[in-house]
């Protein structure tokens, strides 16, 4: 194991630039309408037109060969952009998040995972320069889909460094290869980065974290890990594709939800599974899944959701599902990764 860190390490450092080709793409009201400025130059808040000082912040990113014009991205930023409460922004960093000739698992060793932490220390410094010349970070909210959860993760710690709190940061199923288990060589998202960190786990000891780490933690429809969402296929498939991350995926397709229909996920409180499975009944605790969080709220929550959209059952939802026992043998990066023991 240690052997395999150093041969990590070393190898990181070849691959390695002294900064990012990241940047901010701040949007004016639509897709199509929007300034690019480079991550490591933020501009002058007050310059920016595309940002209303009267409303809070939103900052996006994707994980692991995610796309500027990818699926995710483009549902996130739209429903954002829907609501128009919102200052949207979204962290491209596609150039240093791909697999490249490397291919999958060693794209993700080598480049992807040191790359995040770079470009989220780097976005934690351009948070402190935008801070400085008028951003409110009292109303920003950082928020990432897998290796882009940790890479905010450590622009929330990096800010912190700096004397400024990012307000909250939401973990959409942060990654788990790297960051969890044996292998782990990183310490990614985690309740220290923000005032308020919630995380929702949708495919728990897959592609995503198993670890109740955020301020909050959601489990919807958790069974154990290794159980697939409802409405995901089950089998052993290629790894990253549609159908081996359907799980990993529900966790920004119930946020998108979330952010249009506030109230569809409610989830209730209880210090386990087990203990909220045996209760059956709804909890006096309750919170929201999505924009309208109780940000007071601490500990594990837990909800089902329905098949297909619409996803939220709303109160129904507070009700465990004892017949789910959808297993499947995971063909994800995870599993490749116990190659390198």
């Amino acid at each position: 194991m240690c052997k395999f860190i150093s041969i990590y390490f070393m190898l990181t450092y070849t691959y390695l630039r002294v900064s990012s080709g990241a940047f901010l793409r701040c949007y004016k009201g639509s897709l199509n309408n929007f300034l690019v400025t480079p991550l490591i130059t933020p501009p002058v808040v007050s310059n920016l037109s595309c940002i209303d000082p009267n409303l809070p912040t939103v900052i996006y990113t994707f994980g692991y060969r995610g796309k500027v014009n990818g699926p995710a991205t483009t549902a996130v930023m739209n429903a954002y952009l829907a609501t128009k409460k919102r200052n949207v922004i979204l962290l491209d960093w596609e150039d240093e998040a791909r697999s490249g000739l490397l291919g999958i698992p060693l794209g993700y060793i080598l480049y992807a995972v040191p790359n995040a932490k770079k470009v989220g220390e780097e976005l934690g410094e351009s948070l402190t320069k935008m801070a400085l010349s008028g951003l409110n970070m009292t109303d920003v909210h950082l928020l990432g889909h897998s290796l882009g959860a940790h890479v905010m993760g450590y622009a929330g710690k990096t800010a912190r460094r700096n004397g400024f709190v990012v307000s909250r940061i939401t973990g959409l199923d942060p990654a788990r290869a790297m960051f969890e288990g044996s292998l782990a060589v990183q310490n990614g998202l985690d309740r220290t980065c923000a005032r308020f960190v919630d995380i929702v786990h949708s495919d728990p000891g897959g592609y995503g974290t198993s670890s109740a780490t955020g301020t909050v933690d959601f489990w919807p429809n958790y069974a154990g890990t290794g159980v697939t969402q409802p409405g995901c296929p089950v089998g052993d498939f290629d790894m990253f594709s549609t159908e081996d991350l359907c799980s990993h995926d529900r966790a920004w397709r119930y946020f998108i939800e979330a952010i249009k229909s506030p109230t569809s996920f409610p989830a209730a409180l209880a210090p386990d599974y087990e203990s909220w499975a045996a209760r059956k009944s709804q909890s006096t605790h309750n919170i929201y899944m999505g924009d309208l969080v109780n940000t007071r709220a601490r500990g594990n929550y837990f909800l089902t959701t329905n098949g297909a959209t619409l996803f939220g059952k709303g109160k129904e939802g507070l009700n465990p599902d004892n017949n789910q026992a959808r297993k499947r043998r995971n063909s994800s990066l995870t599993r490749l990764l116990k190659y390198f023991r």
